[in-house]
């Protein structure tokens, strides 16, 4: 037997217009906007905020990109 799981999520009047005026647009139901929205939504926030692989660059490159700063002449290739 499937059960449904209900996620309660508060949310601003601004963000209920933008709810259902989507739905009217589209022709969904608000409740379908909204897992649509999580569907389409989950992979870009992931892709956005989700841990990148680290490019670690040496020292004397993260330095040479500073503006203003003067090398040693011994930190210069």
């Amino acid at each position: 037997m499937k059960r449904n799981v209900t996620i309660p999520v508060p949310g601003s009047p601004e963000l209920a217009e933008e709810l259902a005026a989507a739905a009217a647009e589209t022709g969904m139901s608000q409740a379908d906007v909204i897992r649509q929205s999580l569907k389409l939504g989950i992979p870009a926030l992931k892709g956005r905020l989700g841990p990148r692989p680290r490019r670690r660059r040496s020292l004397n490159d993260h330095f040479k990109g500073l503006k203003g700063l003067e090398l040693p002449p011994y930190l210069e290739p």
